[in-house]
């Protein structure tokens, strides 16, 4: 893979493409294209078309034995016991599959790919927003919890039980604590801590409202950007909007003693300040930062950097002097900050500018290794539909992104590895019952994020929060 070196300050660290299958005539194409990917040992059935086949034999050769399987009317549906204990058995190993497909008029078609079954499992849990991919439906939005290990799902929360409110940013530490924001006249950060929801205002009077954010792994602490998030839309036909930052600073939240603190160094007029999160210690905040410009007129020449602050988790205090990790400088611009749980890597997605790069074809995920201060422009996972969103499992083994590689409109769940060689692996996308679930549900997949124990709350709560709860207010201090 590719990699870069920049200038990195070591004080900071301390702190659906188609596969053919030969024959003559027409060629049958695989959906989705899941071949020569290495997948986790825990995944769902990596269910797959093969349209124009009336039937087909997948045969999979393993070091532990062999497996066959059967497809009919252009599916293969692999049993999900028969599929876990195939993958159980052959941990580590590679699979042979092999394809033999047979069309209506007889014809024969073969081809053969592999499948590496990696000993590291992914977090069993997914939540993603589904939403239109444009700007102008929004009122019809989902967030949705999947079971990375079936087809299981369930809605923690769907706006239409919630007089239609905006609905965003699912976080999660990954283990127990997580939140989401609802907009609107009755609207609040719905908080869970280990089961015990309850909405919560993180304005202050001092400290605006918070957008983005993270969760300490402690699930003590929450930092957000207080954005004033406004957009534009582009009169070229091939760009749809910007979504950008009028004024943005930082703010970490105490959920013990529902406090908000800030600092004089990522505060202000002259710098702003977005996509926080805290590193695996939780002693350095990582950020986006960029000098403050007029906008709309000046979009253009936002250039985020990445950035870091110190952070005392015994007092809740922010640190008073901002270290510059990567400089974006002209044509380039980061965003969506994801740091590892075993504390190696950062990720981060670039883009030519703006902080918001998700309608960005050129955006593209970076993975920052911590320990050695290369960059790795993670060539094999990313593509030329814009790549954001990522998340990491708590292994750090494993990064869901959302991707519009497919058809440049609608964002879906891939899922690359970071091997022991450190080298990302090819992506794949997220496993449906069927496949055709992509093309039917005309949403895009928002905002992946991967976690361990499922919310034990569902879309009835959140809207009863929503309508019949007083937020819990945050208070101010320095």
């Amino acid at each position: 893979m590719k990699r870069r070196t920049v200038f990195l300050i070591a004080v900071v660290f301390a702190m659906t493409a188609c596969t053919e299958y030969d024959g003559s005539g027409n060629g049958l194409s695989l959906m989705p294209d899941y071949s020569d990917i290495t997948i986790p040992c825990n995944i769902a059935p990596l269910n797959f078309r093969l349209d124009g086949a009336s039937r087909f034999d997948v045969q999979i050769k393993g070091q532990a034995g062999n497996y066959n399987f059967k497809g009919r009317n252009g599916l293969v549906s692999f049993g999900v016991r028969k599929w876990h204990s195939m993958l159980e058995a052959e941990k580590g190993n590679v699979l042979e599959v092999g394809v033999t497909a047979r069309t209506s008029k007889g014809e024969v078609y073969e081809n053969s790919f592999t499948w590496t079954v990696s000993p590291d499992s992914i977090d069993p849990y997914l939540s993603y927003r589904l939403i239109e991919p444009a700007y102008e439906v929004w009122s019809e939005m989902a967030i949705e919890e999947r079971c990375m290990e079936n087809f299981s799902t369930r809605l923690i929360g769907e706006n239409s039980q919630a007089d239609k409110c905006c609905m965003n940013c699912h976080t999660s530490n990954g283990n127990g604590t997580s939140f989401l924001h609802l907009r609107g006249a009755n609207g609040g950060t719905v908080l869970n801590r280990n089961g015990a929801v309850t909405k919560i205002s993180t304005r202050t009077d001092r400290t605006g409202q918070g957008v983005y954010g993270d969760i300490s792994r402690d699930g003590r602490y929450g930092v957000f950007t207080t954005a004033d998030i406004t957009f534009a839309i582009h009169s070229r036909y091939d760009m749809r909007m910007e979504v950008y930052d009028q004024r943005s600073d930082l703010v970490v939240v105490d959920f013990d003693n529902m406090t908000a603190t800030d600092s004089p160094a990522v505060t202000g007029d002259d710098f702003q300040e977005t996509f926080p999160c805290f590193s695996a210690d939780g002693r350095v905040i990582f950020f986006c930062r960029a000098r403050h410009h007029e906008q709309p007129d000046s979009i253009a020449s936002m250039h985020y950097d990445i950035a870091a602050v110190q952070f005392d988790p015994a007092t809740g205090r922010i640190g008073d002097k901002v270290i510059t990790m990567v400089s974006a400088g002209n044509g380039l611009s980061f965003s969506h900050l994801k740091a590892s749980p075993d504390g190696r890597w950062l990720m981060a997605t670039a883009a030519s500018y703006g902080t918001f790069p998700v309608w960005h074809k050129e955006s593209e995920l970076w993975l920052i290794d911590l320990q050695n201060h290369s960059v790795d422009i993670m060539a094999d996972a990313n593509t030329d539909g814009a790549d954001t969103y990522h998340s990491w499992s708590s292994n750090s083994r494993w990064v869901v992104f959302a991707s519009k590689r497919d058809d440049m409109i609608y964002g879906r769940p891939y899922i690359t590895h970071i091997d022991e060689n450190d080298r990302c692996t090819r992506a794949f996308v997220l496993p449906q019952r069927d496949p055709v679930l992509y093309t039917n549900t005309m949403k895009s997949y928002n905002i992946p994020e991967l976690y361990t124990v499922p919310e034990d709350y569902g879309a009835g709560k959140v809207a009863r929060l929503y309508k019949d709860a007083s937020p819990v207010q945050v208070e101010y201090k320095f």
